[in-house]
């Protein structure tokens, strides 16, 4: 069993590899645009994903620190699976139902009230498979680097 010290250390890891996965989407969607896209900040779909960093982050510390036979790796390994899992499927057909909702509503006549509200709910930065194999190796990459210090 790992004291109560190494938590704290597991999750302040975990929590600065998500803000530095932040401020690399912030740079990725500001720089092409050659504007600052602030948003993106409070946004966890995107590239890297912030639901995939903090698995990906969470498991490597856990096999760092505590090992593959580890209770707490085994959990950790579950919580990445069902993360990733619900950003890549349950994301893309949330995103699909409002695409289609958009085009029924786009079709449909007298439409030019609707038309500016309904674009707004089509968010074009849901998790893409892309997004969260970024925020993987992000959470991999960050956790290995950070959590040997």
């Amino acid at each position: 069993m790992m004291d109560h010290r190494g938590t704290l250390d597991i999750w302040l890891v975990v929590l600065l590899g998500v803000a530095a996965g932040q401020l690399v989407k912030l740079l990725l969607y500001s720089v092409p645009r050659r504007r600052l896209q602030l948003a993106v900040l409070g946004q966890s779909a995107g590239l890297p994903s912030l639901h995939a960093t903090v698995g990906g982050s969470l498991v490597t510390l856990c096999i760092l620190r505590l090992g593959w036979r580890a209770p707490e790796t085994s959990l950790a390994i579950m919580f990445a699976v069902i993360t990733v899992f619900d950003a890549v499927r349950v994301r893309s057909a949330a995103q699909h139902q409002r695409r289609v909702m958009h085009d029924l509503v786009l079709l449909a006549p007298d439409v030019k009230p609707w038309r500016r509200q309904v674009a707004g709910y089509l968010d074009m930065l849901a998790h893409t498979p892309a997004h969260v194999a970024g925020g993987l190796i992000w959470g991999f990459l960050f956790a290995m680097a950070v959590g040997t210090i």
